[in-house]
């Protein structure tokens, strides 16, 4: 895989209004704790971006390549890797944006 291929292989998902992502965000956590019971492997993980957008808070989640089959099992698509200071790991290892 080259790198342009790698940086294109996450996926992302938009959950709309902070107030209502609660819930997928829950159901993404526990889908993950499943597939990985004890330790995460450092390349898997599920980061967040929330965003003001006007007077709601939108969040998108970022699925690492590790957790493609996750990420389409929740409708997610591919998407570059995320960048920015304003992510937050919800689950899994850090590593994974360094891979």
């Amino acid at each position: 895989m080259n790198v342009a291929e790698a940086r294109s292989s996450w996926y992302c998902l938009a959950l709309g209004d902070g107030l209502l992502a609660t819930v997928p965000l829950s159901d993404i956590e526990d889908a993950f704790r499943q597939l990985h019971p004890a330790e995460a492997p450092p390349g898997a993980a599920v980061f967040s971006r929330h965003r003001l957008d006007g007077l709601q808070c939108q969040v998108t989640v970022y699925f690492s390549p590790a957790l493609a089959g996750l990420a389409r099992s929740f409708n997610a698509h591919p998407c570059c890797v995320p960048e920015g200071h304003d992510l937050e790991l919800l689950v899994g290892s850090a590593q994974a944006l360094t891979r």
